[in-house]
């Protein structure tokens, strides 16, 4: 007997869990018609980039340095699901019409769309997925997939094979995108930069800048291009020069964190500026390298963490986001799978105790044990500037509740994907708790995912390993997304005691996509709690659907 989930399959804990309303669908119906005049101002759209103020040519998604990959690669590759970001959760077709598990969950069968296209013309088939996936599989990526088998059925079917019970491993199928085998097959993951991307998006690279890509509409794409979008131009910047262009309304959209948005932002035209944060569920944050001393110790984790009030740091940024729990999830969508006593809030007397207890002592500044001085230092990506000012308010707060002084040390896009790489790191910048669901947040620590401290990172970039919370992380795989079973409670909590317990992070803001939108030039932006898809240029589908369903103004 075969268990299917389809189009209202529920996934669990989804970003936008706490919204309300119903989700357009991908369907000409949903849109006016184009009124494109011709004009170039009528049918470009300007983004603001990411990534860098100059860009290399790499369009490779499984690039070693992921983060120097060029911007624009949620344009061309798609996945063969998404998920609709306005329920807790449905897990919606794209490249995929549907799937089915086998009764116990370790097979997993999707039957494909039979009209997508390569953008050179060539026909999408499973033979493109499965050889996608074997990449993964055969160790040639830095990805890392569940899955243990794949294997092309025929042109429209492939099934992947799990050891244990995968069901909540679905919802990472809507990002996990796809290459033409065409192409690819002669190419070493490790090294082709993918100058010339083809893929099954609606858009295709026209021209390439270190400052500028130039996207075109494809007239040939699988789904619906009535849109009266021709053209996208990403636009190489810094934060604040974006902040510039989208206050001066020369850009159209943006998608960075902004202290104090309403005010320096939306003020300045309510009418057409906007500035939206949806919340994902997970978080931002600190994490630990805890094979390197002294963030080996879990006292002086635990001591960084107590020893801050992140609810007034939160207020000073103000870019829209609240305070996760101690294991870093958000509350509000989290709420019926809580553990208790997880409240993240300043005890700075327990702080000062932990460290104490475990033989520490604070001296000029510095943590001492055993007559070993160590000086501490926080990495932060410099391109996120509420990670910056985050970390600011934090080195001010260790050292006047600890007496540690605390380097900040900003790094720029480049130097920051490198050092994430190596993993040689104390104490760095990131978001902690990924994906989309308790069992994802669970999984993301899995001992299987460690690397090697100042070599590599795999994944597991706190180098945390728990056996009891592996184990956790196996059983909660083996219920269905989206359980209310008391079981699947059970060992959630426990997970949730371990994370705060152990503090392989400190989890500092919920985690959420921030959008600045002008409608000027265009209308037809996502709506929180209305559109099934958010505007964000680094989710596959959702970056495709926001474009495809503008309208010129």
């Amino acid at each position: 007997m075969m268990r299917r989930w389809r189009r209202a399959l529920a996934v669990g804990l989804l970003s936008a869990v706490t919204l309300t309303g119903v989700g357009c669908s991908f369907d000409k119906g949903d849109r006016a018609s184009s009124s494109a005049s011709g004009d170039a101002s009528s049918s470009e759209v300007k983004i603001a980039g990411w990534g860098g103020t100059t860009w290399s040519q790499n369009f490779n998604l499984f690039s070693p340095t992921a983060t120097a990959v060029t911007p624009g690669t949620a344009f061309f590759y798609e996945p063969l699901v998404r998920l609709d970001r306005t329920k807790a959760g449905e897990v919606l077709p794209f490249l995929a019409e549907s799937w089915e598990f086998n009764e116990d969950g370790t097979e997993l069968t999707f039957t494909l769309r039979n009209d997508a296209t390569w953008s050179d013309g060539e026909p999408f088939t499973a033979k493109d997925v499965a050889f996608t996936w074997q990449l993964v599989i055969d160790g040639k990526t830095k990805a890392y997939y569940p899955f243990k088998q794949v294997s092309a059925i025929d042109d429209t079917h492939v099934k992947v094979v799990y050891d244990e019970p995968a069901f909540a491993d679905l919802v990472s199928f809507a990002k996990r995108q796809i290459i033409p085998e065409h192409v690819w097959k002669d190419e070493d993951p490790a090294t082709f930069t993918n100058p010339e991307p083809i893929g099954t998006g609606p858009l295709v690279l026209d021209s390439f800048s270190p400052q500028q890509l130039t996207l075109k509409m494809r007239d040939d794409y699988w789904g619906d291009t009535s849109t009266d979008v021709k053209t996208v131009k990403i636009m190489a910047m810094s934060a604040d020069a974006a902040k510039d262009a989208l206050k001066k309304g020369t850009i159209d959209y943006g998608t960075a964190g902004w202290e104090n948005a309403d005010e320096e932002y939306v003020s300045k035209d309510p009418e057409h500026f906007s500035y939206t944060f949806y919340p994902v569920g997970t978080s931002d944050g600190i994490v630990f390298n805890t094979m390197k001393a002294p963030y080996d110790d879990p006292a002086v984790r635990r001591a960084l963490r107590d020893s801050i009030d992140l609810e007034a740091a939160a207020k000073a940024v103000n870019v829209g986001y609240s305070v996760p729990t101690k294991a870093g999830l958000d509350p509000s969508v989290y709420g019926d799978i809580l553990a208790s006593g997880q409240e993240a809030k300043l005890d700075v007397e327990a702080a000062k105790k932990d460290l104490a207890d475990a033989g520490w002592e604070v001296v000029d500044g510095n943590l001492v044990k055993n007559g070993q001085s160590y000086t501490l230092q926080y990495d932060v990506y410099q391109p996120y500037t509420e990670w910056v000012l985050t970390a600011q308010i934090l080195a001010d707060q260790w050292k006047q509740n600890l007496g540690l002084t605390v380097g900040i040390n900003q790094l720029a896009d480049q130097p920051f994907s490198q050092l994430v790489e190596s993993g040689d790191y104390g104490m760095m910048s990131s978001s902690p708790t990924q994906g989309l669901q308790i069992t994802d947040i669970v999984t993301h620590f899995d001992s299987a995912r460690v690397g090697t401290p100042g070599e590599k990172n795999d994944g597991n970039e706190m180098f945390f390993k728990n056996e009891r919370l592996d184990e956790i992380g196996v059983k909660l795989g083996e219920f269905p997304p989206g359980s209310t079973d008391e079981a699947f409670k059970k060992l959630a909590v426990e997970a949730q005691e371990i994370l705060a317990e152990e503090a392989p992070f400190i989890a500092t803001a919920t985690a959420g996509w921030k959008a600045e939108l002008n409608s000027m030039r265009w209308t037809g932006w996502p709506v929180q709690g209305e559109t099934t898809w958010v505007p964000n240029n680094t989710l596959p589908a959702d970056a495709i659907l926001t474009i495809l369903n503008l309208k010129s103004s």
